[in-house]
């Protein structure tokens, strides 16, 4: 097939929608991605893509397309720039493309705007659109305080479900998202399936053997915003800090990095260590150092609703899960029996969790993890209904 892939974020911004593109090439497809400018998770553009620099390039057989982007910057008002600058210049892009694409394929993470080109392009070709949901949108304008009886979240309700109707096929990262995108105006016919996240290749093919040094070590990896309640874990730290059987790992960066690391300096910690934000590349031996790995996100409606995808990449490296999350995450740890958790934003009950641990458990948790990651959510098993639902749009 020639599939024409439309996402505001890829390489080298550390977005899965990279890994899929890459897979589709190697497996005989011939891919273009039309995306904006990395600027993620800094918040402002690179300079090797700044005064159209690198508007077209090829990456490991994926061609692709860049336009005009404005950087998030971590505001607010930027990030309203941000999220219509990409479907803005991308639409008027989408006009100069070949109309020879079989298909389109849409990678939402958010803005759920960044789908509005493919719509575009499938209006103007007569092609058909699939559509990958990672964010639930509006829900999750509710992450950024936005309240969901303001003018904003009504407007944007309206947007998401114009969206969401207009794709030919939908396929959702977490089972609950069927039943609230089907509850929108307009989407009660849509046709939506279940298919869960994956790993990435790097960590699928991996052999992950922990460090043993004494310590139970416990790390976060990934995007540290205000949604991902990282405080939890560091007021969690603080109930523990005189406790050295424990230390703390935080990698990662994001809107709410300098906040969480003012709090542990604040709690004067010297269990836990920030790492900042590393390339993938260098993950796989930053994760030999974790006993158990953290998951963590704020007490709010959508948040209860969300599987972060970092689960399946904790689960492909063997490594058992501890959670302070509600609602759907909550019973997938429990359900798998791949580690525990309690209730969002408890940080007395994450620290409880930690204190009943040990070290042979943790083991036989982590070797159950893997296989349940091979058996459920494994790479081929998601490329495999990727490319059977692109097929079967094309057709």
């Amino acid at each position: 097939m020639k599939i024409l892939i439309v996402c505001q974020h890829y390489w080298p911004e550390p977005f899965r929608i990279t890994d899929i593109a890459e897979n589709l090439v190697r497996i005989g497809h011939d891919v273009t991605v039309l995306c904006g400018l990395p600027n993620y998770p800094g918040g402002y553009i690179l300079n090797e893509y700044k005064k159209r620099k690198n508007r077209f390039q090829e990456h490991n057989g994926v061609k692709i397309v860049r336009v005009k982007e404005i950087g998030r910057r971590n505001n607010i008002l930027f990030r309203f720039l941000n999220y219509w600058s990409f479907p803005h210049y991308a639409s008027k892009k989408i006009k100069s493309l070949n109309d020879d694409y079989d298909v389109v394929y849409s990678q939402m993470s958010s803005p759920i705007m960044m789908t509005s080109p493919a719509l575009k392009y499938a209006k103007i070709s007569k092609k058909k659109v699939l559509m990958y949901e990672m964010d639930l949108w509006p829900e999750s304008l509710l992450a950024g305080g936005i309240k969901s009886k303001s003018l904003i979240y009504k407007h944007y309700k309206k947007v998401s479900s114009n969206i969401y109707s207009r794709c030919d096929s939908i396929l959702v990262s977490t089972k609950e998202h069927i039943d609230y995108i089907k509850a929108l105006p307009g989407c009660g016919k849509c046709d939506i399936t279940y298919l869960p996240q994956y790993a990435d290749s790097i960590f699928e093919e991996t052999h992950f053997e922990t460090i043993e040094n004494g310590v139970i070590d416990l790390m976060f990896a990934g995007n540290i915003g205000k949604a991902q309640s990282v405080q939890t874990i560091i007021k969690a730290a603080s109930l523990l800090k005189n406790d050295s059987r424990f230390m703390f790992h935080i990698v990662g960066s994001g809107s709410d990095f300098e906040n969480v690391k003012g709090l542990a300096k604040d709690l004067e910690l010297n269990n836990v260590i920030f790492y900042g934000q590393k390339p993938v590349e260098e993950m796989p031996n930053i994760y030999r150092i974790a006993d158990v790995m953290l998951v963590t996100l704020e007490n709010k409606s959508y948040a209860s609703m969300t599987i972060p995808g970092k689960m399946q990449t904790y689960m492909a490296v063997g490594k058992p899960v501890i959670g302070a999350i509600s609602g759907s995450c909550n019973a997938f740890i429990k359900d798998n029996e791949i580690g525990f958790a309690c209730e969002a934003e408890d940080y007395q009950g994450l620290a409880d969790l930690i204190l009943m641990l040990k070290e042979t458990e943790l083991r036989k948790i982590g070797l159950r993890s893997k296989e349940i990651y091979y058996e459920k959510y494994s790479k081929n098993i998601f490329m495999k209904k990727i490319i059977e639902s692109l097929k079967k749009l094309s057709d």
